[in-house]
């Protein structure tokens, strides 16, 4: 039984871009109008020193100037005025290649940047790794045994100043969301990092699964910012499993899930919002006011839990919503662009929507 209904924002539907496009929610300048009293908010995730760079380069030949999280939550909130040209630069979940790349590029053109890290994903480590140009430099740092920012890095970054550290959540999780029996993890099995589902809440050490649990079953997922309750698969069932993997589909009928409650639901997300911004600060010694919701999900419960909380804003979806942020919009529901539309921005050598979507 779909006991969670999931909303349309959290579905992969075919047309709720083209929707978004007849219906305006997109900037009129991806199609060659001006850029009007809007703030565009592009996001990156991980990167290669030759991908990002243009991007930059087409900022800085046509004067474009970054912002930070401060400025953008100003700016929203009628604090201070939008000078143009601007843009905001957001590189979500700090992936490796933020210190190997990004720091190095930005600081090449004197740029400026947010990123939102993951406190619950992040390692120690010794000392930070070399970066682009660097001997020993690993240009797919991203797919490396530690794929983020480690905290020496982070707090480099952070003391520099040039990357505005902001929280992505604790865990950035997918939780098992529904009984429905889809397939089981199979030494072959791959999925991207951030989609292997978590397994314990526990803070220390966050625990999620693999392509080295063999034989666990798989099951539908969703945010763990969504209203999903979260399902847990009973350990025995997963050994009598392992034991004969074609049982599976039966034995997944008897008494396979424990269901978490509304309480332990909204204690989970609740850990998830305020343990990050209390890592984060406490590691960095800087504040954090900022929050991106993992996919830009944002479930009423989590809704609720923002409304008191001290994030001044936050970056996350919803139907019908304007993809830039807008002077005097609702600060904790701003959206965002994909990077790929930096070129459209009005300048030398533009090009327009159709041609970046090839």
């Amino acid at each position: 039984m779909l006991r969670n209904p999931v909303p349309l924002i959290e579905r992969e539907n075919l047309f709720q871009k083209p929707l978004e496009l007849m219906t305006g929610r997109y900037p009129s300048f991806l199609f060659g109008a001006r850029v009007g009293n809007i703030l565009p908010v592009f996001t990156f995730r991980d990167v290669t020193f030759p991908y990002l760079e243009p991007f930059l380069v087409y900022l800085l030949e046509n004067n474009y100037q970054t912002l930070s999280a401060a400025e953008t939550s100003e700016i929203v909130l009628g604090k201070k005025p939008l000078k143009m040209p601007s843009v905001v630069l957001h590189f979500d979940n700090a992936w490796a290649s933020l210190w190997t790349v990004v720091g190095p590029l930005l600081r090449r053109y004197d740029m400026r940047a947010v990123t939102f890290a993951i406190p619950g994903r992040i390692q120690d480590a010794a000392e930070p790794r070399p970066v682009w140009g660097q001997p020993g430099h690993d240009p797919d740092v991203d797919r490396s045994k530690r794929p983020f920012c480690t905290w020496p890095e982070l707090r480099s970054l952070a003391a520099e100043g040039r990357i505005d550290i902001q929280s992505n959540t604790w865990s950035h999780a997918k939780i098992f969301c529904h009984d429905k029996f889809e397939r089981l993890i199979l030494p072959e099995t791959v999925l991207p990092t951030l989609s292997w589902p978590v397994i314990s809440d526990a803070p220390e050490p966050l625990k999620t699964l693999s392509s080295s649990n063999v034989f666990h079953p798989l099951l539908p997922t969703r945010s763990r910012l969504s209203d999903a309750l979260k399902h847990d698969v009973d350990a025995s069932m997963v050994r009598r499993i392992h034991d004969d993997p074609n049982a599976a589909p039966y034995l997944f009928r008897q008494h396979f899930l424990q269901i978490e409650t509304c309480e332990e639901r909204e204690a989970a997300i609740r850990f998830e919002l305020y343990q990050s911004k209390d890592e984060l600060e406490a590691r960095l010694k800087r504040p954090v006011n900022h929050l991106a919701l993992p996919w830009g999900v944002c479930g009423r419960v989590t809704e609720s839990l923002l409304a008191d909380s001290d994030y001044q804003t936050v970056f996350a979806d919803r139907v019908g919503g304007y993809r830039a942020a807008v002077p005097g919009q609702n600060p904790r529901r701003i959206m965002r662009l994909d990077h790929r539309y930096i070129p459209c921005l009005p300048g030398r050598l533009r090009k327009l929507y159709w041609r970046v979507g090839r």
